[in-house]
């Protein structure tokens, strides 16, 4: 019985690596939205560190959660990695949800200030985007806080297929829904975009950015010194 535990610990720490990259990336657009909230100071949590503690924890716990998709329980875990180190890092301070309806303040509002948009750092955005801008802290926030605004449900469809180049069906795959279903959310994500993105620049003589400049948010991609380490770890622990 033991040999066969460990046989199912072992499998499902390798079908958990799989996802590795994904994982990375989506708890680093997370952060980053806690960041912009000011529950986290920028940079004080790695999206490493994140992702190896919920890896772990959804080891530990394989055989207590429902049949369901693998990639959306484990980034159910690395939501509550990320709550924990909001916690641990801000503990007297309401933790804002990075759901919370459009037109929530963001933290320089609270003051009078507002923060900075898109059309602040690209005033004509038919232009091509200066490479000082495109490795800018400004811009990579200002990107995050459009996507924010979108439910979750929505946002990791759209930027797995926009951003990581992920086929609708491949997509459908690791969140568990169908083809239909994927394409209907892509869209109801791209519907929102472009009506913010038009009202973001409704009074410049410029149209609107598109969808195409989300493919800017920098992507993590796990080194293999991570890969084996994290590896060897969930290996151990099964």
């Amino acid at each position: 019985m033991q040999n066969l535990k460990d046989k199912k610990g072992t499998r499902f720490a390798e079908e958990a690596l799989l996802y590795l990259r994904p994982l990375l990336n989506y708890a680093r657009r997370r952060l980053g939205v806690h960041g912009a909230l000011s529950d986290i100071p920028p940079g004080a949590v790695r999206p490493e560190e994140i992702v190896d503690e919920a890896l772990l924890e959804a080891l530990s716990r394989r055989d207590e959660e429902p049949e369901e998709s693998l990639y959306p329980r484990l980034r159910r875990y690395v939501r509550r990695a990320i709550s924990r180190a909001v916690r641990k890092e801000r503990p007297h301070r309401r933790q804002r949800s990075i759901e919370e309806p459009v037109g929530t303040q963001w933290p320089n509002e609270e003051d009078g200030g507002r923060p900075r948009r898109l059309i602040d750092i690209l005033p004509d955005p038919t232009a091509p985007i200066p490479e000082r801008v495109l490795e800018s802290a400004e811009f990579a926030e200002a990107l995050v806080q459009i996507l924010a605004q979108l439910p979750d449900i929505w946002r990791e469809p759209f930027v797995l297929h926009v951003r990581d180049g992920l086929s609708i069906r491949e997509v459908a795959s690791i969140e568990g829904v169908s083809v239909n279903e994927v394409k209907h959310r892509i869209d109801e994500a791209r519907s929102f975009l472009r009506a913010r993105l038009a009202e973001e620049y409704e009074e410049s003589e410029f149209s609107p950015p598109t969808e195409a400049i989300f493919e800017a948010l920098e992507r993590v991609e796990p080194t293999r010194e991570h890969l084996e380490r994290i590896r060897e770890r969930m290996q151990a622990a099964a």
